[in-house]
């Protein structure tokens, strides 16, 4: 069970949502939308009396006096109110205490992201995504994120007072994802890459691979051996060909859950679950490396089936290829400034494919070539 909430939501008709009678029908029109809705009787009622100000227990209670009893009266509000949010129909509005002491700030892609929860327990989850809290004092925070339940839901407000919810277990996930793209979206950078990045005395090292491929166990097994973790999803490309990574916790999947037992013990058995369905954990790696960093070796990761580990060399204008794959820019379009930054990138660095069937002998191999026995 959460604990209870601590500041109050309120929920309202858009501005822009105008409810309707037809003959005898009820109807709601959206002009955002440019669409219009039909109510049944239930549903009319329920509008009717947020309209007026009621609170969700009034509804609920309303509802009751027309001889639906409290668990259908509950699931009912719940589901149309969830609709209506979606469509844009509602407002959702709250006020957390500006002195609230369920809040965090961390640095990330050299953005400051704030938090604020409405309870202990949000807070906790939250807290989970994060390797390091940061703890500088004053400046305004880049990138803002409230939380606040309502029933067994959480929504989510945005510094630009977007509003979106989810449900418990999928709150660290989408959270996640929010700020990844907000930040993959900033200004600051040119574009981003779908890559791990470690670095090692100064020099970085980055994995390329599709979903699958191995990035985040791989990327567990180099930061175990002495490799600083800089992230293991995304990587952000300056018009420098300098590359910052997102050192959120590492994620692992499933799969990796065995390693991760046997590396860390119980220590991080806390479930999320992503919008895809797929199950996740969230690994805090100390020290994380959170400034920019010149690539000295780009590997491109190639899972087989068995077999040892073993590097192959990838000339640049094929290295180059690859990447542009995997790169994203805000509009969808890699510059020519992107073009240069990943020129830059792909010059300063040596590129390999490694095959391999084991993480263990992965490991070993590009200890090797980062220690330069290879």
């Amino acid at each position: 069970m959460l604990e209870k909430s601590s500041a109050e939501m309120v929920l309202r008709p858009a501005s822009d949502a105008v409810f309707a009678l037809l003959d005898g029908r009820s109807m709601l029109f959206s002009e955002a939308g440019q669409k219009i809705f039909e109510l049944d009787r239930v549903g009319a009622f329920i509008w009717c009396k947020l309209a007026q100000g009621a609170s969700l227990e009034d509804t609920y209670q309303g509802l009751e006096t027309l001889g639906i009893d409290e668990h259908t009266a509950r699931q009912f509000t719940r589901q149309v109110v969830n609709v209506w949010i979606d469509r844009a129909l509602l407002e959702v509005d709250w006020r957390m205490p500006t002195d609230c002491a369920y809040a965090f700030s961390a640095i990330l892609g050299r953005h400051r992201i704030g938090v604020r929860a409405a309870n202990r327990d949000l807070l906790r989850q939250l807290l989970s995504l994060f390797c390091v809290s940061d703890q500088s004092a004053g400046g305004g925070d880049d990138i803002e994120i409230e939380a606040m339940m309502l029933d067994e839901q959480v929504f989510l407000r945005g510094e630009d007072s977007s509003i979106s919810r989810c449900q418990v277990e999928a709150l660290a996930p989408t959270i996640k994802a929010h700020i990844t793209e907000r930040l993959i979206r900033s200004n600051r950078w040119t574009f981003s890459l779908h890559a791990a990045s470690l670095v090692k005395d100064g020099m970085g090292l980055l994995l390329c691979g599709q979903p699958g491929a191995g990035k985040s166990t791989l990327t567990l097994q180099l930061a175990d051996a002495g490799l600083r973790y800089a992230g293991d999803d995304v990587a952000l490309v300056g018009a420098d060909g300098t590359i910052c990574g997102i050192p959120f916790a590492l994620t692992l999947k499933e799969g990796s859950w065995d390693l991760l037992s046997r590396l860390h013990g119980d220590r991080y058995d806390a479930t999320h679950c992503r919008s895809d369905g797929v199950r996740v954990r969230y690994v805090p790696i100390p020290d994380a490396h959170q400034e920019c960093f010149s690539a000295s070796w780009i590997i491109f990761l190639n899972r087989v089936a068995s077999g040892p580990g073993e590097l192959t060399v990838i000339d640049q204008l094929d290295s180059m290829k690859r990447l542009i794959e995997n790169a994203f820019a805000a509009d969808g379009r890699l510059s020519q400034a992107g073009f240069f930054a990943l020129k830059r990138i792909v010059a300063g660095a040596r590129s390999f494919q490694l095959t391999y069937s084991e993480a263990v002998e992965a490991r070993r191999v590009l200890m090797d070539l980062c220690n330069g026995r290879a």
